[in-house]
């Protein structure tokens, strides 16, 4: 049969409960999960079968199969398979490795699956710049850190960090240069603070973090160290060559019990842009 043949007719025993296996004599069939996905999961050439599962368990089709080019398949109805099977054992055996196999390839094709899950999920919530959390995690854990602290009757500060002049470092230094400025001010940050603070690229040249378990005043203390440090660190490019550095003004707030999330952002916020009001390269609280 030509390939459009052969597609409409295995199509429609996709749709049904199948009753017979489909021996490939030559050509190839592509195994997919979805009529429309253009990727398939497996491809079958001639020697190997179609259907034989759905005789065994005799529920529908949980893949479809569309020829890939022109095709011979030789249909052999599902009374003749189990007559096959109970008078030749040598059917029987190839029955069950053809089973296995396809167990085995289910297998793998599941833990791909979950891999390519686990790094999309990754994706989805990690800032590729700078390997911070980013502003999409934020919106979703925020109110959670926040009622987990409430909880426990445990206070929460957060801060809000803008790069001084971003803009005009970039004009001058290239956006090369800003991207580096913008990894090490984040690397910075994550090695001054606790594993337990969470940090995040809120967006542009703003992070944000949160300290749970530290009260405002500390965390200006420790907001202070960390303004100092970033003053002071030295920027690199890949060549070793040495980039000017940058400042940053950082604004601190502490969760009040009647805040939400918007709330408590929008106070570390205000925080901030007093901070770089006042001359920048400062900490307010």
């Amino acid at each position: 049969k030509n390939i459009n043949d052969l597609c409409e007719k295995l199509i429609d025993v996709m749709k049904n409960k199948n009753n017979n296996v489909f021996l490939i004599l030559s050509g190839s069939f592509n195994v997919l999960l979805s009529l429309d996905n253009s990727e398939p999961v497996a491809i079958l050439s001639a020697g190997q079968s179609i259907g034989e599962i759905a005789i065994i368990d005799h529920q529908p089709a949980s893949a479809f199969v569309k020829a890939a080019e022109d095709s011979q398949i030789l249909l052999i109805e599902e009374e003749v398979i189990w007559s096959l099977i109970g008078s030749s054992h040598a059917i029987a055996n190839n029955l069950l490795l053809i089973l296995s196999q396809r167990l085995r390839h289910g297998n793998s094709v599941i833990n791909k699956i979950k891999s390519l899950l686990k790094e999309y999920e990754h994706n989805a919530t990690i800032d590729a710049l700078t390997s911070l959390y980013n502003r999409r995690w934020l919106d979703n854990m925020l109110e959670r850190v926040m009622q987990r602290c409430h909880k426990n009757k445990e206070v929460l500060s957060v801060m809000m960090f803008d790069i001084d002049n971003f803009k005009n470092y970039n004009d001058v230094n290239g956006h090369l240069a800003g991207d580096l400025a913008l990894q090490t001010v984040s690397k910075t940050i994550v090695q001054y603070l606790r594993p337990e603070d969470l940090v995040t690229r809120y967006g542009g040249e703003e992070l944000f973090a949160l300290l749970p378990g530290i009260a405002k005043e500390d965390a200006i203390s420790i907001a202070e160290r960390l303004r100092q440090a970033i003053k002071n660190t030295t920027i690199e490019d890949k060549d070793g060559k040495t980039l000017p550095t940058v400042t940053i003004s950082i604004g601190v707030a502490e969760m009040r019990d009647k805040d939400d999330s918007h709330q408590l952002i929008g106070t570390a916020d205000k925080a901030m842009y007093k901070a770089k009001n006042s001359g920048r390269d400062k900490v307010c609280g």
